[in-house]
């Protein structure tokens, strides 16, 4: 009996797992795809290489992030579609804003499920909060909210 209780103890306790959303099988292959699209963004970015952005963003993406407005009376939104974030990587970068070889690139994966993942990116401009989904196994980037940083 007692071998019975544990067996089923242990069945429960990966089903609770499992709908949990904890990947137990390719966990290590999720955190290196959602690492690199993230990384695949911002180095579009830095590199001026908008083509990165075709590997890890999806073109349903909803980019908003907050800046100071032009005539200093505090923060102002900014919507970026894929197609425009595609053109700002493409010349943002062109007076050497950011030092590709130097610029901040942490990637925190703040937690993730089979199909979704939260991740924090800290790069030159500020932080990112970037929401991905996996889609037909590849982790694509689907939402950005951003603060511009303090220096």
């Amino acid at each position: 009996m007692i071998r019975v209780t544990s067996k089923i103890l242990l069945v429960v306790v990966a089903i609770s797992l499992a709908t949990a959303g904890f990947a137990v099988a390719g966990s290590d292959a999720d955190e290196k795809g959602i690492e690199q699209a993230v990384l695949n963004y911002v180095n579009s970015i830095y590199d001026m290489k908008p083509e990165l952005l075709d590997k890890s963003v999806s073109p349903k993406l909803q980019k908003l992030g907050y800046m100071p407005a032009k005539d200093g009376s505090g923060l102002e939104e900014s919507w970026l579609t894929l197609a425009e974030l595609k053109d700002l990587a493409g010349h943002l970068n062109k007076d050497g804003m950011f030092d590709p070889k130097t610029s901040p690139r942490k990637v925190t994966i703040l937690e993730h499920t089979e199909m979704i993942a939260n991740v924090k990116l800290d790069a030159a401009w500020g932080i990112d909060y970037i929401h991905l989904t996996k889609n037909s196994g590849e982790w694509m980037i689907i939402n950005v909210i951003w603060e511009m940083g303090s220096h």
